[in-house]
């Protein structure tokens, strides 16, 4: 997965970014800042799309994403069954379109299903009843995404546990400065996006429901794979358009979630330190929506992206207490490439320090000792997972907190 993720990936999603942020920012942001703000289309969303005015916000967004695909997914039907297979240089273009200028069009796909999944009435009634999450469930099936995972696993699971013991992104069996266990958990990534542990999580922990309904998602994806297969009579295309966005969302999601929760700090009591097991960037140079203040987005969900600012500035005290994982103007995929390869000095650079009080000696070790620190061990973490009820969740947790005090 990982020379694939370089051969098919690397250069748009970097290739993209870079364009956009050494060439084209300063002419493509204006002009979207202005549909943003257009008064007519605001109007228009507030009125007919959003039950919550505010909601807006999400629109202009939202129509960029639509427009994109409406005319590059038909077009790539439409060249293969015309011309019977698609060449490199258009699976190329397809690929650089899907991420778009700054990754706008990846981030724009999953942001906005990770809108939809937080918020089960975020559309007028029209839309729940006709469309549902279009952007979780419909188009999301070209960005490599089972119907429902946003609605069951995020929510029920990742939030549930902050990314604890339970969760089906669980970091903190292994050493986030080492390769061969990214390797393993990007194995486990691509279970939580194919569905499997997830399923097995809901099943263990009685919520026949939720495990119902992402089961009903798997079964979408695999039954318009099987469409998309019937369609254009190729497996390449079926690959290259279908299979691979999972395949590069499962690689990318696993990286960047080191960066969200790379780093780990235990209270006297042996519980986590909340402003440091999630990371925060301010003034960051990819957000979407306040996606690059992960505190808030596990610990003050309530908190509007727009307000983010003054809850920062409310935290301040906290931040500078605990040494909170809290650094500026870089993106969350830059953070998780310092801590994966170990580049201390160079993360240095961007850590905020609210004390003012620590060396640059002192940063760059308590960065490197918090990515190392695990509080279980990947094979228990596995064991657990084969039937992760709420009685062994206790069991694995009592005796990290064992081991912890004992060290």
């Amino acid at each position: 997965m990982t020379v694939n993720f370089v051969v098919f990936w690397a250069l748009p999603v970097v290739g993209m970014g870079q364009i956009y942020r050494n060439v084209l920012a300063p002419v493509l942001k204006p002009i979207y800042d202005a549909i943003e703000r257009n008064a007519a289309l605001r109007w228009f969303a507030a009125t007919f799309i959003y039950n919550n005015p505010q909601h807006a916000d999400f629109f202009a967004l939202s129509l960029l994403l639509a427009i994109n695909c409406s005319v590059t997914i038909p077009f790539m039907f439409y060249y293969q069954l015309k011309h019977g297979s698609l060449p490199w240089w258009l699976i190329y273009a397809y690929y650089c379109s899907w991420v778009g200028f700054g990754g706008s069009i990846m981030g724009a796909a999953y942001a906005l299903a990770h809108k939809e999944g937080h918020n089960p009435r975020l559309y007028k009634k029209w839309i729940q009843t006709t469309l549902g999450n279009p952007f979780e469930n419909l188009l999301g099936l070209f960005f490599g995404n089972v119907p429902w995972n946003f609605t069951t696993s995020h929510i029920k699971i990742h939030h549930a546990t902050n990314g604890g013991f339970g969760d089906t992104f669980y970091l903190w069996d292994f050493d986030r400065t080492e390769i061969g266990g990214f390797f393993l958990y990007v194995h486990r990534i691509l279970l939580h996006m194919l569905g499997v542990t997830s399923i097995r999580y809901f099943k263990a922990n009685n919520r026949p429901d939720k495990a119902s309904l992402l089961q009903s998602g798997v079964t979408t994806y695999l039954a318009v794979g099987f469409g998309v297969l019937a369609l254009t009579r190729s497996f390449s295309f079926l690959f290259f358009m279908y299979i691979q966005p999972m395949l590069c969302m499962t690689y990318f999601l696993a990286l960047i979630n080191i960066g969200f929760h790379g780093f780990l700090e235990f209270d006297e009591q042996g519980n986590h330190v909340q402003v440091v097991d999630s990371t925060t960037i301010v003034n960051g140079t990819d957000d979407v929506f306040g996606e690059d203040d992960h505190m808030a987005h596990h610990y003050a969900t309530g908190v509007y992206f727009k307000d983010l600012p003054a809850h920062q500035a409310s935290k301040v005290e906290e931040f500078k207490r605990h040494k909170a994982s809290v650094f500026r103007t870089l993106s969350i995929a830059e953070v998780s490439i310092f801590i994966l390869f170990s580049l201390w000095d160079k993360l240095a650079d961007y850590y905020v320090d609210y004390s003012g009080k620590m060396t640059r000696g002192e940063i760059i070790e308590m960065l490197r000792v918090r990515a190392k620190r695990v509080e279980t061990t990947y094979e228990k973490y596995e064991e657990y997972y084969k039937n992760p009820t709420l009685e062994a969740r206790k069991l694995l947790r009592d005796d990290a907190i064992s081991a912890e005090k004992s060290q």
